[in-house]
């Protein structure tokens, strides 16, 4: 097989795998190739070379642990509530005027949309989205009700 072909099979193959497996499966790649490899596979992956050599090292390396997890815990962007917790009780301020329902029940909702909500919050210097306005509604114990027409 020629290593044109080769090559085409084996970023076919790589597109379908995940970071970890992407830096391992290039740096096997690397050792198969030898002399040369590296620089080959950072021009038809477009991978760093750091990255390359990292996915070498973890190859080579028999003891590593295996994990079901593919970055480190808490590693994701921010809720909005642990970076701005106003926007809470923001939404709170502005439920309390559009709260229906039987004050003696436990069921609460608003007439407001998610959508209607979020703009308010904008006007207010707070950015969130009509679903993350929608979580919060939720943890605060609404029930969203659509207008019947």
């Amino acid at each position: 097989m020629r290593k044109e072909d080769t090559d085409k099979l084996w970023l076919a193959t790589l597109s379908e795998c995940n970071e970890v497996q992407r830096r391992r499966l290039a740096g096997v790649r690397t050792i198969e190739i030898g002399r040369g490899g590296l620089l080959h596979v950072c021009k038809l992956t477009g991978m760093s070379h750091h990255t390359i050599i990292k996915g070498m090292k973890e190859v080579r390396n028999t003891k590593r642990p295996q994990t079901a997890r593919l970055r480190k815990e808490g590693g994701g962007r921010k809720k909005i509530i642990d970076k701005n917790p106003n926007v809470k009780k923001e939404i709170e301020n502005i439920l309390e005027e559009n709260t229906a329902g039987d004050p003696m029940s436990k069921l609460k909702w608003t007439n407001k949309s998610t959508y209607t909500i979020a703009d308010e919050l904008k006007n207010k210097n707070h950015n969130a989205s009509e679903v993350t306005v929608g979580r919060i509604i939720k943890q605060l114990g609404y029930s969203l009700q659509s207008n019947i027409k």
